[in-house]
């Protein structure tokens, strides 16, 4: 390595199973490998997970010379409050060229971090946003207006183009100038190495995959009420399958006990390449900014049950036939009595699907884009 080493920090809120976490490592392992910019990229999260699959990828992330730093030990509100003081100390000491901002509280931690910066005069890393969302700071707008107006014309890109209306909103909304180096670059996905599963799935069930955070933006709350109903009409048919966890996991837990065709496991490392295991991925969320394991159950040719709202809607063909509207109880029954009837093409949908996102999602891309962006930043600090 060289003397003129370019630092990259990836700011992301916690190192989980996550589409926003997915690809702060993503860019970390394989972007500006062929660059004749020397960069050395690091994780830092701003709370410290200790899931065991946290502590999987500190290691995998170790072995490929990638470092971690974790801001806070504990829960992500207070984060909000500590992490923003030991982000100026480190920017001290690691003085990195670009910060990386994933997802709105590594922004609102960012934020408050270059307030601090401009308060003791020092020089602010280049920034680079991705917008993950469809929805910033609903429930918080005041948060989010003290997160926007830390930003100037920084680097911003959308996951989807859904995602980058979201910034375009609420910049104009509190009367805020839109960056101008604004750009989708959609998120990649590798194709799947379809490796074991540590899970005993049943051959003769139609298995089903929720997998993710537990919480109210996945709809994890409205998929437990459908799989109720479900079971009432077909509960000899269907194995559900929740891998992960969230502010929702107790009532998960409730469900595995009041039906023995649910299960719960915790987040399981690359479960990318553990879902052809199942029949169907199921995704009932109320927003998202792209939907990352939709693409990687497409390209795992796994047909993906989905809601069709912003973000989530661009990960799958228009006319897909497995869409369905959230509060519409009768449309996801509707679809699961076409699954138990056979009445459902599986090769069709595998092959579209597959077709599509191969067309569009494709990592080399998304690594082939952020390239250019991070060439860009640096080209402009180097002049």
């Amino acid at each position: 390595m060289t003397n003129n080493k370019q630092k990259i920090f990836q700011l992301i809120s916690s190192i989980n199973l996550g589409g926003a976490e997915n690809v702060a490592f993503h860019l970390s392992e394989q972007c500006l490998v062929d660059s004749p910019t020397v960069a050395e990229f690091t994780i830092v999260e701003l709370y410290r997970s200790h899931t065991d699959y946290a502590n999987a990828k500190r290691i995998e992330l170790k072995e490929k010379k990638i470092k971690t730093y974790s801001l806070f030990k504990g829960n992500k509100r207070l984060s909000l409050i500590f992490a923003p003081f030991v982000l100026l100390k480190l920017f001290q000491k690691e003085k990195p060229t670009i910060i990386h901002s994933h997802t709105d509280l590594p922004d609102c931690v960012l934020a408050s971090t270059i307030r601090l910066m401009n308060l003791f005069r020092m020089t602010v890393p280049k920034i680079i946003r991705t917008i993950h969302n469809t929805a910033l700071w609903p429930t918080n707008p005041r948060l989010g207006l003290y997160t926007e107006v830390a930003f100037q014309n920084d680097s911003i890109v959308g996951v989807s183009k859904a995602a980058l209306e979201a910034y375009f909103k609420i910049r104009k909304d509190n009367q805020l100038t839109i960056s101008p180096q604004n750009k989708v670059i959609y998120n990649g996905c590798n194709l799947p190495l379809a490796t074991d599963i540590e899970i005993d799935l049943n051959p003769n069930k139609i298995n089903i995959l929720f997998c993710g955070r537990f919480e109210y933006q996945k709809g994890v709350d409205v998929l437990i009420e459908r799989i109720k109903t479900i079971n009432k009409l077909y509960a000899d048919r269907f194995h559900f399958y929740f891998i992960g966890d969230g502010q929702l996991v107790e009532n998960v837990l409730e469900l595995t006990k009041e039906y023995d065709n649910v299960f719960r496991h915790s987040a399981i490392a690359s479960i990318s390449n553990k879902l052809h295991h199942f029949d169907f991925v199921l995704m009932p969320s109320r927003f998202e900014g792209f939907g990352l394991v939709s693409v990687e159950a497409s390209f795992s040719k796994v047909p993906v049950i989905a809601s069709k709202v912003a973000g989530l809607n661009e990960t799958l063909p228009e006319d897909w036939s497995l869409w369905f509207d959230l509060n519409n109880e009768q449309e996801l029954v509707s679809i699961f009595e076409k699954i138990a009837n056979k009445e459902v093409d599986l090769k069709q949908l595998k092959e579209e699907s597959f077709t599509f996102v191969n067309t569009y999602f494709a990592m080399k891309i998304m690594i082939e884009e952020y390239d250019k962006v991070y060439c860009q930043s640096l080209l402009s600090i180097n002049n």
